[in-house]
Parts: C-alpha cells; structure tokens; sequence
C-alpha cells in the first residue's frame, strides 16, 4: 500500500458517526476509515454493487439471530422426507412464524420493496433461483428449483406468504407445484 496521503473532503456527519463506532471498538479514527475503505474496495473488485453486498450481510445475520442455519441441501431434503405428518405441521408453523417475525424486520430495517423481498427469499430459499417479473404495476415473484421434493417446496410457498404478508406486500396470487413457487404482488416498491 502506499504510503503518500490525500485529504478528501467527507461531510461531518459521517466523519462523527464513524468516530462513535471507532472509539467504541477502540480503534483510532485513520485506522477505521482505512480498514473500512480497504474492505470496501476488496470487495468491489468482485461485486460492483457494495449496497447490496452491505444489505445482504446484514439480511444474513438477521437470519443468524432467527437461529437460520445452512445445511447441505441433499441433507435437508432427506431430514425433510423422514419426519412424520405431525412434525412436518409443527416445522411448517414454526417456519411461519420465524419468516413472518423477519420480514416485519426486513420492512423496518431495508424497506418494503419488490427487490427486497427478492434478497429476502434468496437468502431464506438458497437451492432455490429467484425471479422478479415486472408486469406493468404488478410484479411476478418465482421461486424454482428442479430438484427440490414437495416437502421443500411446501415449506418454500409458507416462507413466501409470511414473508410477504409480514413486509405488506400484496399478493394477488400464489401457485406452487414441486420444486417452484409464484406469487403476484399488487403494486409495491420496485426499489
């Protein structure tokens, strides 16, 4: 790295927000803007996007504090075929419930927008490719996966619902078979 400096004007209310979290992790304030800027820039070299990098670390460590694990997809597939009707039920409600309680924290945290959602169901359903179809106002959300069992895709199409219900995003409709998912959202945010 080189060593000559160059001052760059940053507006002041980002400068005291970044020495609060300095002084909170005792760093001193040159050290955390080059490591942060540093961090940024690595990961720039691969996605160009750095928003969404950030949106998606935080989304991945609400999923952490929702007790979300990955698991290989082969494994849960099997686990998922093995349980019986009345545990399947009980795992089906408590998805509901943990999905409903995330996209409420999503809508609060990043907004209730069609792209959003997007991130949101990329992350939860990761064996699954997500989609966003824009149909003039109306926007066609799919989820697909060719090798996903029913139990999966059962599980998938309550992940959706919830999330969507819980981010008040209004679906016009919802159709599921083995392996995909598709909804239609009334209006909602494209951003």
């Amino acid at each position: 790295m080189s060593s000559s400096k160059r001052f760059i004007p940053i507006s002041e209310d980002i400068v005291l927000e970044a020495v609060k979290i300095a002084e909170r992790d005792g760093i001193p304030l040159r050290d955390f803007i080059e490591r942060v800027l540093s961090e940024v820039v690595r990961v720039m070299r691969f996605r160009s996007n750095v928003l969404d990098v950030l949106a998606n670390a935080d989304a991945v460590e609400d999923i952490r504090r929702v007790s979300g694990v990955l698991l290989p997809s082969n494994f849960v597939y099997k686990l998922l075929e093995s349980v019986s009707e009345e545990d399947f039920k009980t795992l089906v409600e408590d998805v509901r419930k943990i999905a409903s309680w995330y996209g409420v924290l999503a809508k609060v945290k990043r907004g209730p927008s069609v792209y959003e959602f997007k991130r949101v169901l990329s992350l939860w359903l990761p064996d699954m490719n997500v989609d966003v179809i824009d149909l003039g106002g109306r926007f066609k959300v799919v989820a697909s996966s060719p090798n996903q069992p029913l139990r999966a895709t059962l599980i998938a199409r309550h992940v959706v619902e919830e999330l969507a219900k819980s981010m008040d995003l209004k679906l016009s409709s919802l159709e599921f078979s083995k392996g995909l998912v598709s909804v239609v959202i009334e209006g909602g945010l494209i951003g």
